[in-house]
């Protein structure tokens, strides 16, 4: 059985990862009210869809382990967690809340990593194959995620060019025809 210090350290790794998985479900309702049902949002889903496949596994394996509940308390960083969202996320753009989205997912991947050096250190086999097993799955879907930041620049470009036909119309002046070209129209 870890130490005391080794046990606080996992116990505070694994609130951070449940905050982490929580941040996961939470991604794909917040940013579709920005962005609509889009490709991104499926990404992001399919990482919820993962967290909620894995939590009754990971309290299992914690219980296990005489490791407690996987509930993240709350706290400062559930107020600033909050307040981003209530505040900073309402004002910034879709493709920047995507991005920050994207930082909070690869958090949560160091976070799983460290918890998973240390249960290797401390031989809790249950901790270890539930995280090679997350990390497994959670690398692959993150960057299916990341990959659909490209959605956002194809974004970017037609509406470019739609902005482009918009001037191109609104500048358009139809030039007088002549008689003669009338007359050769109506043949």
């Amino acid at each position: 059985m870890p130490g005391d210090e080794t046990r606080r350290l996992i116990q505070k790794l694994v609130r951070e990862t449940a905050r982490s998985e929580a941040q996961a479900l939470d991604n794909p309702g917040r940013e579709a009210k920005r962005i609509g049902p889009e490709p991104p949002i499926d990404a992001l889903q399919a990482v919820a869809d993962h967290a909620t496949m894995m939590q009754a596994r990971l309290a299992l394996v914690l219980e296990g382990h005489g490791l407690g509940p996987t509930v993240p308390r709350g706290g400062l960083s559930s107020a600033l967690v909050s307040l981003r969202h209530l505040v900073v996320d309402r004002v910034v753009d879709p493709e920047r809340a995507y991005r920050t989205a994207m930082l909070d997912l690869r958090h949560g991947i160091e976070v799983v990593k460290l918890l998973r050096d240390i249960a290797r250190r401390e031989m809790l086999f249950g901790i270890i194959r539930w995280c090679d097993d997350w990390l497994g799955a959670r690398r692959t879907l993150v960057a299916r995620a990341e990959a659909q930041l490209a959605w956002f620049a194809e974004r970017e470009a037609i509406l470019e060019d739609l902005a482009t036909i918009d001037d191109v119309i609104d500048d358009f002046e139809p030039s007088p025809l002549s008689t003669e070209t009338d007359q050769r129209d109506r043949y």
